[in-house]
């Protein structure tokens, strides 16, 4: 019986505890968007789908790994990116499009970019769905949500 106690109680701190990781420099958001860039968020805040992970991507390179009721967050120049949704696990193959979702994002200097990255059921698997988040409603998420670990290093 305790065995099996300490097996679930092992389970759920390690499932809710935040994976959420980024591969990028991640800015000092208490301070404004420098003029000469923008700032990107991705942001996960429901917990559908919640044991699969995000694989978050811009241009071909590796942003972060989004983990529910999490963020990512990056500063980049001014120009295109074309950013790419994929849940991780055993279900990603590169013949399978119906787990990824992909979202443009033509940044402007100075601006600012809330962005929901959403899971969704697909017929055979979770797909990753992209939108568009209001200010406001991104703002009250990143206050609540933890920052994700940094694995970069300038």
């Amino acid at each position: 019986m305790k065995k099996t106690l300490f097996l679930i109680i092992l389970f759920f701190s390690t499932y809710l505890y935040s994976q959420t990781s980024q591969y990028v420099e991640f800015p000092n958001v208490n301070t404004e968007v420098l003029p000469n860039k923008a700032r990107i968020y991705v942001i996960r805040p429901t917990g559908k789908l919640s044991h699969y992970y995000i694989t978050l991507s811009s241009n071909g390179n590796m942003i972060g790994r989004l983990d529910y009721k999490n963020y990512l967050c990056w500063d980049v120049d001014a120009g295109k990116y074309n950013l790419e949704g994929a849940f991780e696990g055993n279900k990603i193959r590169k013949d399978q499009t119906e787990n990824k979702d992909f979202f443009t994002v033509n940044a402007k200097e100075g601006k600012t970019y809330y962005i929901r990255l959403s899971p969704a059921y697909g017929l055979t698997t979770g797909k990753a769905s992209f939108d568009i988040i209001e200010p406001e409603k991104a703002q009250e998420y990143i206050k609540k949500f933890p920052k994700p670990k940094v694995k970069y290093v300038n």
